[in-house]
């Protein structure tokens, strides 16, 4: 990068410009099948013979579906084997959210060095994920697939920066890992801006319907400015409640008990029901977790430590 670029960047950062900071970087495409899944399901009336045809023609996508929907997740008793038969199982959303999580894993650039760990990245998406899932089942039961494809792709940026614009953002988050502080919270002091809202630009540029962007871009807020958002009512609170879920990286028990409180403050959802939310998203980690590539190490450090805060509670575990 040369000396001008270099200055122009270094602005763009400062000033949170995203279209000039993405506009030298070379933006993964969102993948051809998942563009037309997302904009087959949007649709207000969904086509399943077109939907089985985008995902009938990708071998590895038909797979994955399949291997889903015969998990112990959903405990059929009769294989399903053909994708149309899983679809009206699923559902379009429930296909949109899993297409999206399968696809982006491979889709997003691996940043180099030591300081990004892909397991570690996409173990604790998928479990906070599952637990804005969880959460919105007990409050939001109608936007629960939203939850969980919102809090999918809501991290987005992360590997995206650390990748274009490594010499500014890695100190960032090598100050998170060091000392354990929100992410967010150390972007704002460094820059005025987030991941978050980073993240909201990316999904634009992807062309996600706008209410997706708005709940990643505000994932990171507080409970007053997601009201202050218009997002209130939204299932916006159960996201920004599960991306306080620590890191497999930071064993960080004081979040686990801002997550409990908050859930109760803002979602009323109430202590005593954490240990079946524990289970429910740990089972279905397990359940999944092989689909998207993953092992179970990273997820047992993170279930223990909030094992550990439910316990706090004077509450116990569910087997």
């Amino acid at each position: 990068m040369g000396l001008l670029d270099s200055l122009k960047l270094h602005a763009a950062v400062a000033d949170g410009d995203f279209d000039v900071m993405f506009a030298g970087m070379k933006l993964p495409p969102l993948p051809a099948a998942v563009a037309k899944v997302l904009e087959e399901v949007n649709r207000e009336e969904p086509d399943v013979v077109k939907l089985e045809t985008i995902i009938g023609a990708e071998l590895e996508l038909s797979v994955r579906v399949l291997t889903t929907i015969n998990s112990s997740l959903f405990a059929l008793r009769t294989e399903v084997t053909s994708i149309r038969h899983a679809i009206s199982l699923l559902g379009f959303d429930r296909v949109r959210s899993l297409i999206l999580g399968y696809s982006m894993r491979d889709a997003l650039p691996r940043p180099p060095g030591e300081l990004f760990q892909q397991e570690a990245y996409w173990t604790d998406t998928l479990l906070r994920s599952l637990l804005a899932r969880a959460l919105a089942r007990r409050c939001r039961p109608a936007e629960t697939e939203a939850a969980f494809t919102a809090m999918l792709v809501a991290d987005v940026a992360v590997p995206v920066l650390l990748t274009g614009c490594q010499t500014f953002y890695e100190p960032m988050l090598t100050e998170w890992r060091r000392r354990r502080r929100p992410l967010a919270e150390i972007e704002g002091e460094a820059h005025g801006w987030d991941h978050g809202r980073a993240g909201a630009w990316i999904l634009r540029s992807w062309k996600f319907p706008e209410r997706m962007a708005e709940l990643v871009g505000t994932h990171t807020a507080t409970p007053a400015q997601i009201a202050e958002a218009g997002l209130g009512d939204s299932v916006a609170p159960c996201i920004a409640a599960a991306s306080l879920l620590p890191s497999c990286l930071c064993r960080e028990p004081s979040r686990c008990d801002a997550l409990i409180d908050l859930a109760f403050s803002s979602l009323d959802v109430p202590p005593a029901e954490w240990p079946g939310i524990h289970a429910e998203v740990r089972d279905e980690f397990t359940s999944i977790h092989v689909q998207f590539g993953l092992g179970g190490g990273h997820m047992q450090t993170t279930a223990t430590v909030l094992g550990d805060a439910i316990r706090r509670r004077g509450l116990e575990l569910q087997a």
